[in-house]
């Protein structure tokens, strides 16, 4: 069925449905202001229906765990491995709680407009609970319009910070930056060489990307390093602009003697589109560091082109996505605005709670990722 307009709620909602799960969530004072009003509302509603009608019965209540839950994550587009990787994660831990049926979708491509018809459908259908990978403000306030009508949304991956949504589960990107630093820090320690580090981001001014930046240099003033950030040069989010702007960096300054990238771009390919980079790592004149630990990248950390690398726990976002969401649906919980997964770290020798590149593969290859579930 094609969902309705993008025009908010046209529709009618499960009246009974949503005052429930408003009146839930106000008694345990975490409901955001959009849910109060609401709920205040249908709860005036509710009390003058159940006081004038004679034939009105009560919940029967009975124990939650005995509810099946219908849960669905929206993600910004399908067929990718840190989706299946997240989707795994969901299954994983819906088996482990039992009676929770968990639904994936996301837009034809990576459009707003689209991710806020998915919601809009889902909230009319009535599902329990939804958790969304956000493309933007548009879905930012479709998430408040489900929450107003009574809909428990988290997001993941890609928060709206300013939304009404009940908490973000995903990575802390300043301390994932912080990591990276630490990770930079250890690789050149004793090496008391000036360093001269340039940064590749993805598009200038994202938040997530900024905070990682933040974090990183931040880090490398903590841990007492010497060094200038030279540039911050843009690869807008694709593999073949990140790696030109790597190779155009570093020829136009050769005293460019350390590179972060804050995300995966140029390691998605083979070294041989790196010529430069390749040419000055074997020479030892270069320390790298780099986002996400995607299996592509393996090869960049077994090859001496990074000394580490810093991943997002995609499984974990999926695994603890569900638990989160169970938590609030069946158990009234609360969680702080962020719901932090953690970070997997990626270096030559591993050890020390880390991966080596052959054992982050083969987690891949299974994606028997460990997770314990994270208490409110």
């Amino acid at each position: 069925m094609t969902p309705p307009p993008l025009s908010g709620f046209p529709w009618p909602v499960n009246s009974n449905t949503a005052i429930q799960r408003s009146i839930t969530m106000i008694r345990s004072g975490k409901s955001p202001r959009r849910i109060r009003s609401v709920a205040l509302a249908a709860g005036i509603v509710a009390g003058l229906l159940l006081t004038g009608c004679a034939g009105g019965q009560a919940s029967s209540g009975g124990d939650p765990a005995d509810e099946e839950l219908t849960f669905v994550a929206i993600f910004k587009a399908l067929g990718n491995a840190g989706v299946t990787a997240a989707q795994t994660g969901m299954e994983a831990r819906a088996e482990e709680i039992g009676n929770i049926k968990v639904e994936v979708t996301a837009p034809t491509t990576p459009d707003a407009a689209q991710q806020v018809q998915l919601i809009e459908s889902y909230v009319q259908r009535g599902v329990d609970g939804l958790m969304v990978s956000s493309l933007g403000p548009a879905v930012c306030e479709a998430i408040n319009q489900a929450i107003a009508a009574g809909t428990p949304v988290i997001t993941f991956d890609s928060d709206c910070p300013d939304s009404d949504r009940l908490t973000y589960v995903g990575s802390d990107n300043y301390a994932g930056g912080q990591l990276a630093g630490e990770l930079y820090a250890e690789a050149i320690e004793g090496d008391t060489t000036p360093q001269r580090i340039a940064i590749l981001t993805g598009v200038l001014g994202t938040e997530n990307l900024t905070q990682r930046d933040e974090g990183f240099t931040d880090a490398l003033e903590e841990a007492g390093v010497d060094f200038t950030i030279v540039q911050t040069v843009p690869g807008n989010d694709d593999v073949a602009k990140s790696v030109d702007a790597v190779e155009s960096t570093l020829r136009g300054d050769p005293t460019i003697n350390g590179f972060y990238f804050d995300g995966p771009w140029p390691f998605l390919v083979d070294q041989s589109n790196l010529p430069t980079l390749v040419e000055k790592a074997e020479a030892g004149e270069i320390t790298v560091v780099a986002f996400d630990t995607i299996q592509p990248e393996m090869d960049a950390v077994r090859n001496g082109l990074a000394y580490a690398l810093v991943g997002q726990k995609y499984y974990g976002w999926g695994y603890q996505g569900v638990q989160v969401l169970d938590q609030i649906v069946r158990h009234d919980a609360t969680f702080s605005d962020l719901t932090a997964t953690g970070f997997d770290v990626v270096t030559l020798e591993g050890g020390d709670g880390r991966f080596t590149p052959d054992e982050m593969d083969a987690l891949w290859e299974t994606f028997d990722f460990k997770e314990t579930p994270i208490e409110p």
